[in-house]
């Protein structure tokens, strides 16, 4: 499952404040400052909306190297999966995570450097997604094609990519306030809660249990929005499907090679964190924990990555760390250090930022 995403992650990451702020600000702050709504653990620190922080200098340097190169002209050197064929476009061509996943670097890039011309490609996929959405709440691609070299046709109505564009919704929520995103999450969410019992999230790829926190994510920050108390009883759901990482830790499965896909690790070892603030137990936090500890002592490379082609495969220096994997970690990192205000996951996201990517 690879990915094409972007160095805003840092920039999001720097979006961060102190909730206790939240007493000083200006009356006509926007809603989406937002933090837990109780039942939820309230966090000590949040993320500001979308376009808040305008990067400069160096940083700023980056994002336009971003829109001027690949993230920003992926459509031209890649039409084939991100072209108008798309499924998430409406059309017969890739029907799975790859679309999402560009727009969900692009969308951000777009925001913070305030750049109309990114907006305007961002857009379409926006819109589509929103009219794409039937009545009994399911949205997205909806039919398989017959296979195709070099697109993905099949597994049209997997929940994984579904995740992917919640999260990019969640953004262009933050950075617009369109209130087409709110009804149009929770009427999904009423979908999910509905259908998980009968097509739960493994029914189609095995990525959607292990990437669950991203979904979960998004109806906690739904709720903080609306406090409408059925997205308490989907989190659950979703957490209950999920692959559960505080077993694996507990198996000893990081002190092994081989033993899970090293984006599904990078993604998925939030989950104890993001449920965290639903079940206030301790143990979610020590699994956590234990686990970056197993893996710098049997997998840590010194930028902070570990060893993980596919597959977990131990500290090898001649063997590297995939690129998605460190996206997704820093991402993981950046939601871990809002819930919990750990400084450790701060450092470690630092590391990565400035020595991984």
């Amino acid at each position: 499952m690879k990915k094409k995403n972007t160095f805003t992650y840092l920039l999001i990451g720097l979006g961060l404040c102190f909730s206790s702020l939240g007493s000083g600000l200006r009356a006509d702050t926007p809603e989406n400052y937002t933090n837990n709504r109780y039942p939820l653990v309230r966090k000590p620190l949040m993320e500001l909306p979308l376009g808040s922080i305008k990067a400069k200098g160096w940083l700023q340097e980056m994002l336009v190297r971003q829109k001027n190169g690949a993230t920003g002209q992926m459509d031209k050197l890649y039409p084939l999966v991100m072209g108008e064929r798309n499924g998430w476009l409406g059309g017969d061509g890739d029907q799975w995570e790859r679309g999402p996943y560009w727009i969900d670097g692009l969308l951000p890039l777009a925001y913070i450097l305030d750049d109309a011309q990114l907006k305007a490609k961002v857009q379409p996929w926006i819109e589509w997604a929103l009219k794409s959405q039937r009545e009994d709440g399911f949205f997205g691609p909806a039919k398989d094609y017959p296979g195709e070299a070099g697109i993905q046709r099949d597994n049209s109505h997997d929940w994984w990519p579904r995740m992917v564009m919640l999260k990019i919704l969640q953004q262009y929520y933050s950075a617009t306030n369109d209130q087409r995103v709110i009804r149009f999450m929770t009427d999904y969410f009423r979908y999910q809660l509905k259908t998980l019992p009968e097509k739960p999230l493994g029914n189609w790829t095995f990525g959607a249990e292990f990437r669950a926190c991203d979904n979960l994510q998004a109806v906690y920050w739904l709720y903080n929005i609306t406090g409408d108390s059925f997205l308490l009883d989907l989190g659950k759901l979703i957490h209950q499907q999920s692959f559960s990482f505080v077993d694996m830790v507990n198996r000893g499965d990081l002190k092994r090679i081989n033993t899970i896909h090293c984006v599904n690790l990078a993604q998925g070892i939030k989950e104890p964190v993001i449920y965290y603030q639903q079940e206030p137990d301790k143990m979610y936090l020590d699994a956590v924990k234990r686990a970056f500890r197993d893996i710098r002592q049997f997998h840590g490379q010194p930028q902070g990555m570990y060893g993980g082609d596919e597959a977990l495969h131990g500290n090898n220096p001649t063997q590297g760390s995939e690129l998605c994997s460190a996206v997704e970690l820093m991402y993981s990192l950046e939601k871990m250090v809002e819930i919990t205000g750990d400084i450790d996951f701060a450092d470690h996201l630092e590391r990565i930022a400035f020595n991984a990517l």
